[in-house]
């Protein structure tokens, strides 16, 4: 009992000595509370920067090219430019009273807009142009369209671009091999199609097609140019029309088949009234230039206009690649249906052949999205451990704008002129998005019933460019 008790008082005695130590607070704890406490508001913090940083847009320069992106993807919108300076050259030999192929400079193309995509299915262009063919311009409308992609492969159009209307003439004008397309395929394409036409379309395709249809009607820019010229009242309707098929698509080779046909349903009137005129000239008329866009609107071949009821186009392309070699070639053939029975019907036709050599082993990469080549990328540019790429180019263009030169135009002769232009030349792209191109061009055009008016020139032009 006596050591029972003792141990209840030593016990007693240590909890009141005990006590007041557990009582004490611990420095330690409490500084680790505020760590705690600190640490738990950097991760709010870290969380609400997440949060605003995940909804604030994407910015980025996509080779050079400014774009910005919506966080949802929903929305973009990028700059894009492209600079084409030109310096030509003109040696000329035989030429008719009046007519001197100028030599100068200018810029060819000085093109700012902007393209994207809006609501997700929707994509747009908007892009003006400053440049000019020998003259530069005060600015035009060059692209500015709406195009819905929610049903893919299928894409519709609606607006005034470039109607799809051959393999050269949905060549970018930035990956161009030569300074100018061949004569044959301008006067085609500027028939029913060519920049800023007013056009709407339905397309589809996919990596190995493609296939277009578009109703078009007059460029949106040819009031200006017309105001004080020929006026036009009703404007023209036309088809124009692309089938493409890549047959043969590997690593090393590529072989494009393409076909395209325009078909004008009725040329723009040039007088009041529900019909226009009998014998009154309308808009539509063969023409085209020496390939060197230096000399302002000069027309070495040029057929007039017609007194027309329906144009019909058609014309077939080909592009064949093999490692460095590219091949590429076309036909043209376009009828002119005369209103006047008594008139016989001209039709004309001009072709190219197109040859080149990448010395630098490059390949022209293939666009689906146009079913054609673009430009050369190097493989090493200039500045980054090589000199850039180097190519050979050669072209061999015609085009045959007479018909029945020894037959009065009263009786349907036309002297439009037989055109012939060899050009050789070298591009040369140091880094992507620059390129210097140097053509040189013989060019010969030939009238059968009037020798006085035949043109021969020799000519050099370089092309400084920048496209983003």
């Amino acid at each position: 009992m006596r050591n029972f008790l003792r141990s209840m008082l030593l016990t007693g005695a240590g909890a009141v000595l005990v006590t007041p130590v557990l009582a004490q607070p611990d420095p330690r704890l409490g500084a680790m509370e505020e760590q705690l406490r600190g640490m738990h508001a950097e991760i709010v913090d870290l969380k609400k920067a997440q949060t605003a940083a995940s909804a604030a847009p994407r910015v980025g320069l996509d080779n050079g090219r400014l774009t910005v992106t919506s966080a949802d993807g929903a929305f973009s919108i990028a700059v894009r430019a492209l600079l084409q300076y030109d310096y030509g050259y003109f040696a000329q030999g035989r030429a008719p009273a009046g007519v001197d192929l100028s030599s100068g400079s200018n810029f060819r193309r000085a093109q700012f807009g902007v393209t994207g995509t809006a609501w997700r299915d929707w994509s747009y262009n908007l892009t003006f142009d400053f440049g000019g063919n020998g003259l530069e311009s005060p600015g035009y409308i060059y692209n500015a369209f709406i195009q819905y992609d929610g049903l893919k492969p299928f894409g519709f159009r609606i607006g005034a671009y470039t109607p799809a209307a051959g393999i050269e003439d949905q060549t970018g004008s930035a990956d161009l091999i030569f300074l100018e397309r061949p004569a044959a395929v301008d006067a085609a394409r500027n028939i029913a199609g060519s920049p800023a036409r007013n056009a709407a379309s339905i397309f589809v395709q996919d990596a190995s097609y493609f296939l277009s249809a578009s109703i078009t009607g007059d460029k949106v820019n040819v009031g200006a140019t017309r105001a004080l010229a020929t006026p036009v009242y009703d404007e023209q309707l036309a088809f124009v029309g692309r089938a493409s098929w890549l047959a043969v698509n590997t690593a090393d080779a590529k072989w494009l088949l393409d076909a395209n046909l325009t078909h004008v349903f009725k040329p723009g009137d040039t007088a009041p009234g529900i019909a226009p005129l009998p014998g009154a000239l309308n808009n539509v008329g063969l023409f085209s230039g020496p390939e060197i866009a230096i000399d302002p609107l000069v027309r070495t071949v040029n057929t007039g206009g017609f007194d027309t009821d329906t144009v019909t186009e058609y014309g077939f392309e080909t592009v064949g690649t093999l490692d460095a070699l590219y091949v590429q070639g076309g036909w043209f053939h376009t009828a002119i249906n005369h209103r006047n029975a008594a008139i016989v019907s001209p039709d004309f036709s001009g072709w190219y052949a197109v040859a080149t050599w990448s010395l630098t082993g490059e390949q022209h990469p293939y666009d689906p999205a146009t079913a054609s080549f673009r430009q050369i990328r190097p493989a090493k540019g200039l500045g980054s451990g090589g000199f850039g790429s180097l190519e050979l180019k050669a072209r061999w263009s015609h085009i045959n704008l007479d018909l029945n030169p020894l037959t009065p135009a009263a009786s349907g002769g036309v002297i439009g002129g037989i055109q012939d232009v060899w050009t050789m030349g070298l591009n040369w792209h140091p880094t992507n998005g620059i390129r210097f191109g140097l053509d040189y061009n013989n060019i010969k055009v030939n009238h059968v019933n009037a020798p006085a008016t035949d043109i021969s020139a020799d000519a050099v032009a370089l092309r400084t460019q920048l496209s983003l």
